[in-house]
C-alpha cells in the first residue's frame, strides 16, 4: 500500500474557544474553518502539557510528560526516546521541519532529531532553504552555509544558557531589551516565509519524487507580542486605533515579557481585557489568512487522495482567566483544551469527535498511516499503534484512546524570578506547585500537589468556577484513575533513561512523583 505524505501543522499558542468551527462568533478563521469541514475535527483535545517543550516531546514521543521528562526549557529528550521523525524515517519518509518556535527550533533538546532537514526561522540565526527554486553555485552555498556555522557556533551556547539560567532569563526580560529580542532575535519566527517556503517546497517534492514526504511546520503567529498587519487590527481591534489608552497599553505590554507569565495581582480593567483579547483575534486572522494558499494546495485532487493532514495546537493561552496570562502555570481549559483537525487520505466528509483525546496520540495515529503496526521501545513493553491511534486505516470508526491526561511542572527558571521579583504573588499564587488533570466525559479531576483534588463538570461550568461537592463517588474514582495514570507513566521512566544531561529540574519532578508515591 502506497505510504501517504503526511503534513503536520502546529498551531503555537492558539486557544480552542477563537475559531469558526468550534463555535467563535467572530469570523476570525475563514480558511481553517473550510478544511475542518473536511476533516474529523476533535471537539474536546486535551494537550499533554501547558507550554510548548513538554507538549511537542510527547507527540513526538508518544509519551506523557512524567514518562520522558522533558519538562524544562534546560531539558533534553532522552535518546532512549525514538522521535516521530526517527521511526517515519525508518519507514522511508524523507523529514523536513519548518519552525518558527526557537524553543523548538533552536535549543538543543532532541526534538529535531530525525530530520532530513529543518529549517529555523525563529533564535538570532535563522535557517532557511533557498528562495523561488534557485540554486547558487555550490561556491556560493558553501561560503554561505560555513558563515552561518559560525553565527551559530557563536549563537548558540547563548541561546542555550538563557534556557538554563534565571538570572540571564531575567536580564532579557528587561522591557527595554524586549522589543529588540522580539524583532532582531526573530522571537516569532517569519510566519509568512515559512509558509510559503513549505507551499515550495512540499508540491515540488509529492510531484518529483516517489518517496513519500513528513513536513512539520509550527507557526508562532498568536504568541505575544501581538502585531498583526494594520488591516487585521482594523477589523478585529479597532480599539487600538481608536483609543489612545488602549493603543499605549497594548504598546507597553509587548514590551513587558515578564507580565506575559506572571500571575496577576489584580484583575485587567475592560479596556485591557478588551484590547489584549482583540489583538489575540487579530493575530488568529491574520494567520488564518496566511494558511490560505496553503490549504488551497492541500485541496487539489491529487494532495486530497495522497496527504494526511493535522492541525492542531500544542496548548493555549490564558488572557486573564482565574488572574493568569500566558501559558507557564496551571492546567485550566483555556491551556490545555486545544483545537485539532485531521483529514485523511481520501477522506471524502467531516466528522467530529466529542469524546476526549489526547494530542500525545497524533504520534501513533501518524505511524499507523505509515504502515507501522507495532513500535519497539527498549524502556517497556512493545506498542501496538492501533491501540493509541485516533483513527484507522479506511476511517469508518474515529477512535478515542484512553488514558487523557494532563500535567503541569513548574517552569523553574520563571518560578526563580517570580520569588525573587515578586514573593508575595509567589506566596499567594501555587506557583512552585505541580498540577495534575484527568477527564472522563465532561467532568475533569485537578489536583494541585497534595491538596484536596478538585472536580467540575465543563459542560455546566466551561470556566471552572464551580467545585462539585455532590459527587463524592465520582471525585474517589477519578482521582483513583490519575493516581493509576501517573504511576503507569512514572513507571516506564524510572531508572531506565539515558537522559543527556544530569538536570536537577528533571529530579525535583521525580522527588514530586516520589512523595506523591507515584514512583519509588
Amino acid at each position: 500500500m502506497q505510504k501517504p505524505n503526511i503534513l503536520f501543522i502546529v498551531l503555537d499558542t492558539h486557544r480552542v474557544d477563537r475559531l469558526g468551527c468550534y463555535g467563535y462568533e467572530r469570523d476570525t478563521s475563514p480558511n481553517i474553518d473550510a478544511f475542518a469541514r473536511s476533516a474529523t475535527l476533535f471537539e474536546r483535545a486535551m494537550a499533554p502539557a501547558q507550554w510548548t517543550i513538554p507538549s511537542h516531546a510527547s507527540m513526538f514521543s508518544g509519551e506523557f510528560p512524567s514518562t520522558h521528562l522533558t519538562i524544562q526549557a534546560s531539558s533534553a529528550l532522552s535518546k532512549e526516546f525514538k522521535t516521530l521523525a526517527q521511526r517515519l524515517k525508518d519507514e522511508g519518509y524523507q523529514t523536513v521541519g519548518f519552525c518558527n518556535n526557537p524553543l523548538v527550533g533552536v535549543l538543543e533538546n532532541g526534538l529535531r532529531r530525525g530530520f532530513d532537514h529543518f529549517y529555523n526561522y525563529g533564535g538570532a540565526i535563522p535557517s532557511t532553504p533557498s528562495q523561488n527554486g534557485y540554486l547558487p553555485p555550490k561556491f556560493f552555498t558553501h561560503l554561505r552555509d560555513g558563515y552561518r556555522k559560525v553565527l551559530e557556533h557563536i549563537a548558540a551556547p547563548i541561546q542555550q544558557a538563557v534556557a538554563a539560567s534565571p538570572d540571564i532569563f531575567q536580564f532579557i526580560l528587561n522591557p527595554r531589551l524586549v522589543s529588540w529580542w522580539t524583532r532582531h532575535a526573530n522571537f516569532k519566527g517569519d510566519g509568512p516565509a515559512s509558509i510559503r517556503d513549505t507551499l515550495q517546497d512540499f508540491p515540488r517534492k509529492t510531484q518529483e519524487t516517489a518517496q513519500p514526504q513528513f513536513i512539520f511546520l509550527n507557526l508562532m503567529g498568536t504568541h505575544l507580542p501581538y502585531a498583526p498587519p494594520d488591516r487585521f487590527i482594523q477589523d478585529f481591534a479597532p480599539i487600538v486605533k481608536e483609543n489612545s489608552e488602549a493603543g499605549d497599553f497594548m504598546r507597553d505590554y509587548n514590551t513587558r515579557a515578564f507580565h506575559w507569565l506572571l500571575p496577576m495581582k489584580e484583575p485587567y480593567n475592560e479596556l485591557e481585557s478588551k484590547t489584549l483579547s482583540d489583538m489575540y483575534d487579530a493575530e488568529v486572522a491574520y494567520q488564518d489568512h496566511l494558511l490560505e494558499g496553503l490549504f488551497s494546495e492541500l485541496d487539489k485532487p491529487e494532495q486530497r487522495e495522497n496527504t494526511l493532514v493535522v492541525v492542531l495546537s500544542d496548548h493555549g493561552e490564558m488572557l486573564g482567566e482565574h488572574n493568569l496570562m500566558g501559558h507557564g502555570l496551571g492546567l485550566y481549559q483555556e491551556l490545555i483544551q486545544v483545537p485539532m483537525m485531521i483529514r485523511f487520505p481520501g477522506q471524502k466528509e467531516g466528522q467530529r469527535v466529542k469524546e476526549p483525546v489526547s494530542t500525545t496520540y497524533i504520534f501513533h495515529t501518524l505511524l499507523e498511516a505509515a504502515g507501522v503496526e507495532e513500535i519497539e521501545l527498549p524502556y517497556a513493553a512493545p506498542v501496538r499503534v492501533s491501540e493509541f491511534s485516533l483513527g484507522n486505516n479506511d476511517q469508518t470508526q474515529i477512535l478515542a484512546p484512553t488514558p487523557v491526561f494532563s500535567e503541569a511542572y513548574p517552569p523553574m527558571n520563571l518560578i526563580k524570578i517570580i520569588e525573587k521579583q515578586e514573593p508575595a504573588i509567589a506566596e499567594a499564587f501555587p506557583c512552585k506547585a505541580s498540577h495534575w488533570a484527568i477527564f472522563e466525559d465532561f467532568y475533569k479531576l485537578l489536583r494541585i500537589d497534595d491538596l484536596q483534588d478538585e472536580l467540575y463538570d465543563l459542560a455546566s461550568d466551561p470556566q471552572e468556577m464551580q467545585l462539585l461537592t455532590d459527587d463524592a463517588d465520582r471525585l474517589e474514582r477519578m482521582g483513583a484513575d490519575l493516581d493509576e495514570c501517573l504511576a503507569w507513566a512514572a513507571g516506564r521512566a524510572s531508572g531506565q533513561l539515558d537522559k543527556l544531561t544530569a538536570n536537577l529540574n528533571e529530579e525535583y519532578v521525580l522527588e514530586r512523583l516520589r512523595g506523591l508515591g507515584y514512583i519509588e
